[in-house]
């Protein structure tokens, strides 16, 4: 049996504001209102308010290329990251389509294009061979298929077409696996409440202590952490870094003679390096940015929403200079090496991680909960699974084996 907390409401994060304390340093004059208001995932409302729910599912390491990706963890490692991904992103699809309520309309299996402007073509297509040569299925777009795609005032003129990719109504689909879980009668549910402040194994072993802010403690025989990044404890300081995202709608119109994103909906797009990812959907453009900005400060989304939706009007002309949009801004976690953390720290621990989704994770950490019956130890790992845990281990920042048994 298992028993899951869920603190916040998906898409829209703890629902409680607290106040920056008057003495509180680096806080934006207009913010008085801490992070927690928005902690976790964020999205739009929709209708007017902007494309609900719509979170981009990407297979790429999060690396501005593959030969940075395999300084780390060799080839070998990118190889894994893209296969897991893979493996990651049609589960979601699969269990996407079985759930949904209206998958047709919740998924948006599009494909995602990879682009960039004249300085930049050779080393895309660099990051192109190197995704050749590793199996990836992509193809390379000449300039007269990325103008087509977005219009000629934008700039780009080369990219790599993943026909794979994909979007998805993320909130529902949280809520309709949970209920899926609550209805098998395996899992019991707590919503809203308090939030977790300590998580530890007891001195003798035999079970972990959940403690919460209201001062109730939980003993459990094991316990996952799969949590946002304002949760930290011993284990993930110095590892896990709260980071802001941010969103911005702009209003989609005809594009006129220059031509422009499909409308109302279009594939996913997002540059090489990731400093913007987009998309037409529901007739707004969904324009997402993560700047590294500390988690831990006041978030001054009026700018940096701000300079998204310039970028966005810079970009794309044929756009409403200037007009109203929809923004907002929500809480992801960040490694030092941008790959989630997943499994336990010893054997004998009954702390199971799940963490880091590092703003492009979310293929990768769906690969990653497949894994947490086998290292809960309720079966073994596949030869398969057993690189991608080796890959995500949370031990391979200490001196341990990062091989879950040892």
């Amino acid at each position: 049996n298992m028993l899951c907390l869920e603190m916040g409401r998906p898409g829209e994060g703890r629902t409680q504001p607290e106040h920056v304390r008057q003495d509180a340093p680096l806080t934006a004059e207009d913010e008085s209102l801490y992070v927690p208001n928005y902690s976790g995932s964020r999205v739009f409302e929709g209708g007017s308010k902007g494309p609900r729910t719509i979170k981009m599912i990407v297979t790429l390491p999060p690396y501005e290329m593959l030969d940075g990706f395999a300084d780390l963890f060799g080839w070998d490692g990118v190889k894994t990251y893209l296969d897991l991904a893979d493996s990651g992103l049609q589960q979601q699809l699969d269990l996407a389509n079985q759930y949904l309520p209206d998958p047709k309309q919740q998924i948006k299996q599009d494909g995602s294009l990879m682009v960039c402007e004249p300085d930049r073509a050779d080393r895309l297509k660099q990051e192109y061979e190197f995704l050749q040569k590793l199996e990836c299925p992509c193809e390379w777009w000449e300039e007269e298929r990325v103008v087509d795609a977005h219009g000629s005032a934008a700039g780009y003129i080369a990219g790599i077409w993943f026909p794979q990719d994909a979007r998805i109504d993320s909130v529902t689909y949280a809520k309709v696996l949970l209920d899926a879980a609550v209805d098998s009668g395996s899992v019991t549910l707590r919503q809203q409440c308090s939030p977790v402040v300590d998580v530890e194994n007891a001195n003798s072993g035999d079970y972990v202590e959940i403690r919460l802010a209201d001062g109730e403690a939980i003993h459990s025989s094991q316990v996952i952490i799969a949590t946002g990044g304002m949760y930290m404890d011993k284990i993930l300081a110095g590892l896990l870094t709260p980071r802001y995202s941010y969103l911005a709608a702009l209003p989609h119109r005809d594009p006129g003679p220059l031509g422009g994103m499909q409308a109302p909906n279009s594939a996913n797009f997002f540059t090489l390096g990731f400093s913007h990812d987009w998309c037409v959907t529901d007739n707004f453009v969904r324009i997402s940015g993560e700047d590294h900005y500390s988690g831990l400060k006041s978030p001054r989304s009026k700018q940096r929403c701000g300079r998204l939706a310039q970028w966005g009007w810079t970009k794309y002309p044929y756009l409403e200079f200037g007009a109203d949009y929809p923004a907002t801004y929500g809480i992801y976690s960040e490694t030092p090496d941008f790959m989630p953390l997943v499994g336990k720290t010893t054997q004998n621990s009954g702390i199971c991680y799940m963490v880091g989704c590092n703003a492009w994770g979310q293929a990768s950490l769906s690969a990653a909960a497949s894994l947490a019956p086998a290292l809960l130890g309720y079966r073994d790992l596949s030869e398969a699974e057993k690189q991608t845990a080796d890959l995500l281990s949370i031990r391979r920042f200490s001196a341990r084996s990062t091989t879950p048994s040892s």
